[in-house]
């Protein structure tokens, strides 16, 4: 994003109990409010600032405005074997999904292959913590879900798709290769802090609402669409994840008569061991990234990455204090008041 932003660094705890006191504040019980702070700050401390502490502000609206129910608890509504369904019951996402990757894990143990979809599910935050925690345990897994429409398709200008976020995580002797991004050409969230920090966005990122490119962030919220990365190619990925996530959830596609909101959210694990055994795989694994990070790059002073890097780096940058626009911490600190 373009322009320059002035941030402040803030402790680690600091921002987890500002977060915490908010989510309280709005009516969620400690336990959860615990737990989605703590996603919040890890977003955050990776360096997706789009899913970080600037969400507290469509939270607590979204609370006010009783589409977040705080107190919900989900519930396993179908379970055959390695699948469940999940009902979020409208609460909170990251409670939904970290729910979600305990079934997973454990189907996926006994059964090797495990799928899991999460119906009336609100935002779930960034994907790339849920695949890492099953890559912890030694699981490979592939996580998506719809969303609200944002995106329009290949050659219209309509909003029909959301975001679509695609995720794959792979666990390794090292840190597990993470693969978490959206389908669009941007996440809405980045729109969200561009806005906020008074800064324009690349050229093919939106769309005004009479179809013209435009690099302003206020032209998609004035009834603009994002565009789908990768031309034909991103939006085929866009609408493989907008046919399955909202099918699969019974959230249906965001362009059907029976969507009203929400993440029809997907999540499969796939246990290693139960193929040719899990060390031999995690071998294969890191010895393929390592050689892609020892090949030569065309500019020596940026050297090639495997997905996943550069979150650990900007972990590594973010440990003495975590970096937040100075705009977003005051917004974020007059809330909590």
């Amino acid at each position: 994003m373009a322009g320059h932003v002035k941030s402040v660094g803030v402790p680690r705890s600091e921002v987890l109990r500002v977060s915490t006191k908010i989510l309280e504040k709005f009516g969620t019980p400690k336990n959860y409010a615990d737990s989605v702070a703590e996603s919040l700050v890890q977003a955050q401390e990776a360096g997706h600032a789009s899913h970080g502490i600037i969400r507290l502000i469509e939270y607590t609206n979204s609370i006010e405005n009783k589409v977040i129910d705080p107190k919900a608890v989900p519930t396993i509504i179908r379970e055959t074997g390695g699948t469940v369904v999940i009902d979020g019951h409208w609460g909170w996402g990251q409670i939904a999904c970290k729910f979600a990757v305990e079934v997973a894990a454990k189907k996926a143990t006994e059964f090797g292959v495990s799928a899991i979809s999460i119906s009336s599910c609100n935002h779930i935050g960034r994907l790339g913590e849920y695949i890492e925690t099953l890559a912890s345990m030694n699981l490979i897994s592939m996580m998506w879900c719809n969303a609200d429409p944002a995106v329009a398709a290949f050659g219209g200008k309509d909003r029909l798709f959301g975001t679509n976020p695609l995720a794959v995580g792979i666990p390794s002797n090292e840190k597990p290769v993470v693969i978490d991004f959206a389908t669009a050409s941007s996440e809405e969230g980045k729109l969200r802090v561009a806005r906020a920090n008074g800064s324009t966005i690349p050229v093919g990122t939106v769309i005004d609402k009479d179809g013209n490119e435009s690099t302003n962030p206020e032209d998609f919220y004035n009834g603009g669409a994002l565009l789908p990365f990768g031309g034909h190619k991103g939006y085929c990925v866009s609408l493989m994840i907008e046919l399955l996530g909202g099918a699969l959830s019974g959230n249906h596609p965001s362009m059907n008569a029976g969507y009203s909101h929400g993440y029809g959210t997907v999540l499969i694990a796939i246990d290693p061991e139960k193929f040719f055994g899990i060390k031999p795989f995690k071998d294969d694994i890191s010895e393929a990234t390592n050689a892609i990070r020892l090949t030569t790059p065309v500019n020596p002073d940026r050297p090639v990455l495997v997905p996943g890097d550069i979150e650990n780096i900007e972990r590594d940058s973010n440990k003495a204090a975590i970096k937040i626009s100075e705009s977003i911490w005051n917004s974020i600190k007059e809330l909590s008041l």
